[in-house]
């Protein structure tokens, strides 16, 4: 079998957990809308939550799982097999004592932390007030789902995808029992959200540790910062906090802008970014997630050929997927929203600053899936020094855009600066590791550009056949919630089907790839 159909596999696997996570995801943030609507409550709950998420993201899946899984890989071959779990404990036990001491910093200095983030809440007394409040409760959640991170990594480079995928419908579960059971009981909601962020970070990281456990982990404490491995991970890290974390300082920009906007607008970035996030999470980010153990592993053995392969190959299948989910939520980016989140305290208007921002946000759907590609293939070869210097570019041109592009187009001017800086990083970031690597142009053109085109031609004839069905269906997607989410279903179904022909007629090569998850096609396929 060929280590691409591997690849797609494995990250077919994933996409089904990821598909569930999402699917539970959107359920909470339905229950979300209709407690806290877009207001006061929805604003600094989202704010609150976004600090030790980010965090999360920053450090935890960003740098440290950059920096981790090249640094285990080296563990993995025959000589040095025996130190691989007492490896994996010092730096278990390690990161723990850090992220103690990082989680005790942001409880004492929240009101600081969420005053730099959104300063337009300062001048709002009670809404300032009940924002450092969620933020206290919910910064334990740094330190219980960064070590989560890090057991997800041990599982993912013994080629363990599934379980770690799942640990997300543990966090949405949790937040969807504390909104049914203990949001109508209690004045604030927001409360009842946070204490269910805590307790879900918590379960994510306890469900992993039966399975490392069966690896052959043993969580004997030992600390030690001056370990060999450590200190890599540490050198590693540190560019990487940067390099990796782009998308999350560019968070903090867009959280600041936006507080000084009409109130609703956080929320109204929050939930079109969410909806954002269900098209990329579904299988870009499967790959992503994949593909860095994979290159690894190719870069350990100095198959640098094999690498440039894996890449190129890794972004067709993003391009695949991102490019007609990218046309499909800007020409249904209303009914969508609409169907979605238009109940109880989320109002019409809601919907139609919220599908707004989609729009913008859409744009950007293939950079930001490209670039969750590209920086793994940096990472790899322990080099996160490039990622963060081209990232240092890239925030620069964000600072310029956001606040320029917030005065002419308020919430939807944050959006389309994330989705244009996302462009530039991508294209620094591709630029770069051919110019590294000796990938000559007529190379990428035949391998990546011709492809990525046949896709857009594909996705064009889908739009054709939305834009139709839409016209057609307009009165329904309009009128009750029943009757327009099975429009809005059909539509996609039938968009659907539309495009995969369109990719066959055009011969899209990865289409038969993407087809291979399947069960079916998998039982006739002969192993290789």
């Amino acid at each position: 079998m060929r280590e691409e159909r591997r690849l797609v596999r494995s990250a077919g696997a994933m996409t089904f957990m990821t598909l569930m996570s999402r699917v539970l995801g959107y359920v909470r943030d339905n229950l979300q809308a209709q407690f806290l609507g877009a207001s006061r409550s929805a604003d600094a709950f989202i704010i609150a939550f976004r600090i030790p998420n980010l965090l999360r993201r920053l450090v935890g899946e960003g740098a440290f799982t950059a920096a981790f899984i090249p640094t285990m890989s080296d563990y993995l071959k025959p000589e040095r097999r025996k130190e691989l779990w007492q490896f994996a404990a010092i730096v278990f036990w390690t990161m723990a004592t850090v992220l103690m001491v990082l989680t005790a910093l942001g409880v004492i200095f929240s009101p600081q932390i969420v005053k730099a983030m959104a300063w337009g809440f300062a001048g709002i007394q009670d809404k300032m007030d009940l924002t450092v409040g969620l933020n206290r409760l919910m910064f334990p959640y740094l330190l219980v789902i960064c070590l989560a991170a890090l057991l997800q990594g041990i599982l993912n480079i013994h080629g363990s995808f599934a379980v770690p995928a799942f640990t997300p419908v543990l966090l949405n579960l949790s937040m969807i029992g504390a909104a049914l059971l203990l949001a109508p009981h209690l004045e604030e909601p927001a409360w009842a959200f946070a204490w269910g962020v805590l307790l879900g970070g918590v379960l994510q990281m306890g469900f992993q540790i039966p399975f490392v456990i069966r690896l052959g982990m043993r969580f004997v404490p030992s600390i030690s910062f001056t370990d060999s491995g450590v200190r890599q991970i540490g050198r590693l890290m540190l560019p990487g906090l940067f390099g990796m974390g782009i998308t999350q300082i560019m968070l903090l920009v867009d959280s600041f802008y936006a507080s000084f906007l009409a109130e609703g607008s956080v929320s109204a970035l929050y939930y079109s970014g969410r909806v954002n996030e269900l098209a990329l999470g579904s299988f870009a980010i499967s790959v992503s997630t994949v593909i860095l153990p994979m290159l690894s592993r190719q870069a350990a053995a100095g198959e640098i050929e094999e690498m440039g392969r894996t890449l190129l190959y890794g972004m067709r299948m993003v391009a695949l997927i991102t490019i007609p989910a990218s046309v499909g939520l800007i020409l249904l980016r209303g009914p969508i929203i609409g169907v979605l989140f238009e109940h109880g305290r989320f109002s019409p208007e809601d919907t139609a600053v919220t599908a707004h921002a989609l729009m913008f946000y859409a744009l950007g759907l293939l950079p930001f899936g490209a670039v969750k590609i590209l920086a793994p293939a940096f990472y790899a070869r322990k080099d996160t020094r490039t990622p963060a210097l081209l990232a240092a570019v890239t925030l620069g041109a964000h600072l310029i855009l956001c606040p320029v592009l917030t005065w002419l187009m308020a919430h939807g001017g944050i959006a389309l600066a994330d989705s244009i800086s996302a462009t530039l990083n991508m294209s620094l970031l591709m630029g770069a590791f051919a110019k590294r690597h000796g990938l000559p142009g007529s190379v990428m053109l035949r391998q990546l550009v011709s492809p990525a085109l046949r896709c857009v031609g594909a996705a064009i004839i889908m739009g054709g056949s939305v834009l139709a069905l839409r016209l057609w269906l307009e009165p329904v997607i309009g009128g009750a919630l029943l009757p327009a989410a099975g429009a809005l279903i059909g539509i996609i179904t039938v968009a659907s089907v539309v495009y995969l022909g369109s990719c066959r007629l055009l011969k899209v090569a990865e289409l038969d790839d993407l087809l291979a998850v399947l069960p079916l096609r998998r039982r006739r396929e002969p192993e290789a």
